[in-house]
């Protein structure tokens, strides 16, 4: 009888253990970005020129194009060919084995303060698809060099659909055309959509029922590290990200349950 006792007692611990450690269900719903309560406004584009012609764009990662008109490798059987027109103009093609997969224009606007990016994917199977984003300056006067911020990412993920499914985080932005659908053990999945950058892959990993620290990589290298906070009373989401290399910099969002 003792036995079965201290078996009953065993298996309730267990039970309970299990329990506080399992997501909430609150996780759960459609969420509304709250604007007045975050930190991050848009994010802001830093672009720096040589005298070289080498342009710098530095948002949240860094990564850098001589823009001289030559093909170059980037690795992947990919190149990457930059060709300024003028100073109010740059056109940046990406090919793999040869073939357009990508092209960039970005366009100064007449009076200097705004830039125009557009963006076309060309995939091997499905319609081509074009994007646009439009950067207002903040800093800088002439040419791109300066410091511009772009919105549409607050625009993009202003609603957000979350779902909990045999520890299978489902994440959904309508408004940006993008679907993630992550184990909670920390293995990568694709980002998906018609819209969703080209290799970027999103890992989640849950810390009991209210966090869910998330890692965001873009071909292969780690773009952002961050969590998914969720108010004890199941009504609020925070999510935190930084950028590896600057730690200290940290955005915040805050959604609303609808």
């Amino acid at each position: 009888m003792k036995r079965v006792w201290c078996s009953r007692v065993v298996f309730c611990a267990l039970a309970a253990i299990l329990g506080c450690r399992a997501p909430s269900p609150d996780w759960s719903g459609t969420w509304n970005l709250n604007p007045t309560e975050g930190s991050f406004q848009g994010q802001v584009l830093t672009i720096s020129i040589s005298a070289d012609s080498e342009y710098r764009f530095d948002e949240k990662s860094s990564h850098s194009i001589l823009c001289d008109g030559k093909d170059r490798p980037i690795g992947n059987n990919r190149t990457l060919v930059c060709v300024k027109g003028g100073i109010n103009a740059l056109d940046i093609t990406i090919k793999e084995n040869g073939v357009k997969t990508r092209a960039t224009h970005d366009e100064l606007s007449t009076d200097g303060k705004a830039f125009t990016t557009t963006v076309t994917e060309f995939r091997p199977s499905g319609p081509v698809i074009t994007s646009q984003t439009v950067f207002s300056r903040l800093s800088g006067a002439n040419g791109f060099a300066g410091q511009w911020l772009d919105t549409i990412y607050l625009q993009q993920h202003a609603d957000m659909i979350l779902r909990l499914d045999n520890q299978v985080l489902h994440i959904d932005y309508p408004s940006a055309g993008q679907q993630i659908d992550a184990s909670l053990d920390g293995r990568e999945a694709a980002v998906r959509g018609p819209h969703a950058p080209e290799g970027t892959t999103y890992s989640a990993r849950s810390v009991g029922r209210h966090e869910i620290r998330t890692l965001t990589k873009r071909n292969g290298k780690v773009f952002t590290q961050g969590s998914l906070k969720l108010s004890n009373d199941g009504r609020i989401i925070t999510e935190l990200w930084w950028n590896p290399d600057r730690p200290a910099d940290k955005g915040t969002l805050v959604y609303d349950k609808k």
